[in-house]
């Protein structure tokens, strides 16, 4: 049986996360100097904020029983011991990343250090909740082009993404847009620290329920879809929370820290998208409460009312 592409219709590239309205049809993109710092100010249009010409994160979820999750962990969601009350903090850390660049050495060696960071960040957090964890793989291309994953088998139609059947981050510094964000790394560190949350979830056994129960349900049914926001907000949260523990220990400014909290007020589905990834609010609301509350239990997504889950 071939692997399954990331969630899109066949044949088609992943849909776009983006912000914006129907109809509008250019990206205003202006670039203001504040303190030194240059920053992101307005980002309008439809494909504005994340889509560009390319699609943005997701998980990829595989077929079959324990395919999905590479851990033993605890087959549950709502009630998981990783964010069972009161929850964790992820504990302020100075964090020595590796210069950023869009040439691939220098991509690969940042997002290393950023996984030797976020790692220190969640390993301890897992511990207490008594779960194992091993540590992801990195994958780093300058393309997608040429790249076979279980998840994706050799389309090339993919983005940032988390596959749990090879427990692999997969992140194409194509697929980042670096002709909008430029050298504004603390983007791509969110984005890498959303696709770390989904291992997380995969290492506490919640990917591996919350799969379950899509394939149980229909993965494009209205439960199956809902499902996958409850996954993918749940990240966002567990994003936010990191970005708050790395930012305390001082290795991100407080304009940093901005420009990373409007970034997750522009991801979500957009109309006519299949509606996976929950809407643009909620996507940022979830990032904020992972952020100021930093504590796994606040990010039970599981047991969120509907309307902070549509």
């Amino acid at each position: 049986m071939p692997p399954p592409a990331p969630y899109g219709p066949p044949g088609r590239p992943p849909k776009r996360k983006r912000r914006g309205g129907p109809g509008a049809i250019l990206i205003v993109l202006i670039l203001i100097v504040t303190s030194g710092l240059v920053r992101t100010a307005i980002r309008t249009g439809v494909d504005a904020a994340h889509s560009g010409d390319q699609p943005s994160y997701t998980y990829a979820p595989t077929t079959g029983p324990g395919k999905d999750s590479g851990t033993a962990g605890v087959a549950s969601t709502d009630a998981n011991p990783l964010v069972a009350d009161p929850g964790s903090p992820l504990n302020p850390a100075r964090c020595n990343y590796a210069p950023w660049s869009t040439q691939v050495d220098a991509a690969r060696k940042f997002f290393e250090s950023a996984a030797g960071c976020l790692e220190q960040a969640w390993r301890p957090v897992l511990s207490a909740a008594n779960l194992s964890f091993t540590a992801p793989k990195i994958n780093v291309t300058a393309t997608t082009a040429g790249i076979t994953t279980p998840c994706t088998g050799t389309s090339s139609s993919f983005a940032a993404f988390y596959c749990g059947a090879d427990q692999t981050i997969y992140m194409p510094v194509s697929q980042l847009q670096t002709e909008m964000f430029r050298d504004h790394w603390e983007i791509y560190l969110s984005v890498f620290a959303h696709e770390y949350g989904h291992h997380v979830q995969a290492q506490s056994g919640i990917l591996l329920e919350a799969n379950k129960q899509r394939r149980e349900a229909g993965t494009r049914s209205a439960r199956g879809l809902e499902l996958s926001r409850r996954v993918e907000l749940q990240a966002n949260c567990f994003d936010g929370m990191f970005v708050a523990a790395t930012a305390g220990g001082g290795s991100l400014t407080s304009s940093q820290t901005g420009n990373t909290r409007e970034d997750s007020y522009g991801r979500g589905d957009a109309p006519g998208d299949m509606r996976d990834h929950g809407s643009a609010q909620n996507m940022g609301d979830w990032w904020s409460t992972g952020f100021d509350k930093n504590k796994t239990a606040q990010c039970n997504t599981f047991r969120a009312p509907a309307s902070q889950v549509n």
